[in-house]
């Protein structure tokens, strides 16, 4: 039982690291397609 309590925690302490990096993943993301649009010349009216 020990054991599997132990295995639990474990498992949910990896289950916010990777929630943890997936959000900086994102954020990370979300930033540069900002950046990229800002870039972009405009459109030819």
């Amino acid at each position: 039982m020990r054991r599997l309590q132990q295995r639990i925690r474990d498992l949910e302490a990896e289950l916010i690291r990777l929630q943890a990096q997936n959000d900086a993943l994102a954020a990370q993301t979300r930033d540069e397609a900002l950046s990229r649009m800002q870039e972009r010349e405009p459109a030819l009216t």
